[in-house]
């Protein structure tokens, strides 16, 4: 239906602008190549109506007429940067084609060359060519632009100069609001845009950008509570060193655990190019097995402002983390500081291509005594340090929601203990893929390459440079049951491989329980 449609329309234009176009004394030039190209073009056979267009052109290179039907050819056959040239002619030459100016705009568009498209809509509209036209085509030059308020009184204007326009035009007003994430205004538009006409493509096309702003209010509401509840059991939550002659039971490593964490995001939608989120997350695990050294109750404070310019990002992130751990009671044990830019690239129009950098400066202090015996710890082990972290990351948005991500991150500490100054390399590679509409499924690994920078202190370890292969893998499951409530299930395992045994190790942990959202 829909070809049979489109052919009647070619078949109809191809007729008006026979009759506006081409006199009668132009269908005798050009042995009538002209003619028969435009023949050819009306049957939908643009290759043979192009070729004939070319041999028109040839034999009347002055004309504007054989210049504009050559570049609507290769337009229908998609060859876009080969419809440029001629239907500039058409417009350029004597006499000027004003049918051909339009079709030029809406080439320079789709190529995006937007500075050609904006350059050509000011000459339409100097000219008072196709007003309504040419003010859709500009308000769909500045949406892609981003320069959203504009296109939307580009928009407004076409449909006040052509009812016609008003259900296209309402669509586009509602693109350009969900773009500029005026969700509510977005919605009203695509409202609008249904009840022109409901049974219309562009009406089911409104229909669905409706559910899809819905569905971006409630991802992208400015403040976010998350709830998490998870049950474990960890094999070895000593990281005990796999056995060793001489090397004595530091206890009993297996044990149940409850992970709670609760997370608060404010992100709030700023105008212009302004970005801000932060969060506050609070984390406390309770262990069935040695509680009194192991529970733990964390901070984490983060703040990332920045400014977006067009396909490119930069926030300037901070992150504080304040850990307490039980021993017996609960006192400081550590916290951390960082602090640097983060550039983000959408490397696509379609944004499914997005490239993250990231590089800052960090400071972790840790408290220097154990247990209750107030007793210092070897200076040698002291892990406070000052060092850089950076990281570059790769995501792959595609097919329904899937996602797919490499990253790779170097990082460096000056420790005030000599045993704890080191480099890492890290790569990360993780997927997320729907099974469906409320099933996900996620996998992922990472491998460190961890070199401390001197020699250990320790006799007992042949002073060695201590250098560390840690190996992580996790595999899960989450089932949404509805947008408030998810069920998740969750597997973790590490192997850790060092020169100097006590620092090698297995691990696995289970892991169920249940994400709450508001």
């Amino acid at each position: 239906m829909k070809k049979f449609l489109r052919t009647v329309m070619n078949h109809l234009m191809v007729v008006f602008l026979t009759l506006v176009l081409v006199s009668p004394a132009a269908f005798g030039q050009a042995d009538g190549s002209l003619q028969e190209g435009i023949k050819q073009y009306g049957a939908d056979n643009y290759e043979e109506a192009a070729d004939l267009f070319k041999k028109a052109r040839r034999e009347m290179p002055k004309s504007t007429i054989a210049a504009f039907w050559l570049g609507m050819a290769n337009k229908q056959l998609n060859n876009l940067p080969e419809a440029v040239a001629p239907l500039t002619d058409a417009v350029t030459m004597d006499p000027p084609l004003k049918e051909a100016l339009i079709e030029l705009i809406d080439v320079h568009y789709r190529l995006e060359q937007f500075d050609d498209a904006a350059k050509w809509i000011a000459v339409a509209e100097k000219d008072n060519i196709y007003p309504a036209k040419t003010a859709f085509l500009k308000g769909m030059v500045l949406a892609r632009q981003a320069r959203y308020e504009e296109a939307v009184r580009s928009f407004e204007k076409s449909k006040s100069l052509d009812k016609t326009y008003t259900q296209s035009a309402e669509l586009q007003i509602g693109l350009c609001y969900m773009l500029d994430r005026k969700y509510a205004k977005a919605s009203d538009r695509f409202r609008a845009a249904v009840t022109q006409d409901p049974l219309s493509d562009l009406g089911s096309f409104a229909r669905r950008y409706q559910d899809f702003v819905e569905d971006r209010k409630w991802i992208e509401r400015p403040l976010r509570f998350t709830l998490n509840v998870m049950g474990q059991y960890d094999t070895n939550m000593l990281t005990e060193p796999d056995s060793h002659p001489g090397l004595p039971d530091a206890g009993e490593e297996e044990s149940l655990a409850m992970l709670n964490t609760i997370r608060l995001d404010a992100v709030p939608v700023l105008p212009g190019g302004w970005l801000f989120n932060a969060s506050y997350a609070g984390t406390w695990k309770l262990h069935e097995m040695n509680s009194t050294g192991y529970d733990m109750l964390a901070h984490t404070l983060s703040v990332a402002p920045g400014y977006r310019f067009g396909r490119v990002a930069v926030n300037l992130t901070g992150n504080y983390t304040h850990v307490m751990k039980r021993q017996p009671s609960y006192r400081p044990y550590s916290e951390f500081f960082s602090a640097g830019p983060m550039i983000r690239f959408l490397l696509t129009p379609k944004q499914n291509h997005i490239l993250e950098l990231y590089a800052g400066c960090t400071d972790k202090r840790y408290d220097n005594y154990q247990g209750d015996g107030e007793l210092p710890l070897d200076p040698a082990e002291n892990r406070t340090s000052k060092g850089f972290n950076s990281y570059l990351s790769w995501m792959w948005l595609f097919r329904n929601g899937a996602i797919f991500n490499f990253k790779y991150g170097y990082g460096r500490d000056e420790a005030d203990g000599n045993n704890w100054s080191n480099q890492a390399h890290s790569f990360t590679l993780n997927t997320i893929i729907p099974l469906s509409e409320s099933l996900k499924f996620q996998i992922g690994g990472e491998a460190t390459l961890q070199d401390y920078l001197n020699n250990s202190t320790w006799a007992i370890f042949d002073n060695k440079r201590r250098s560390d292969r840690i190996y992580t893998a996790a595999a899960g499951l989450t089932w949404d049951i509805n947008k408030y409530l998810s069920v998740l299930a969750q597997y973790n395992w590490t192997k850790a491989d060092s020169n100097i045994f006590i620092y090698d190790y297995n691990r696995n942990i289970f892991s169920a329980g249940l994400e709450f959202r508001y």
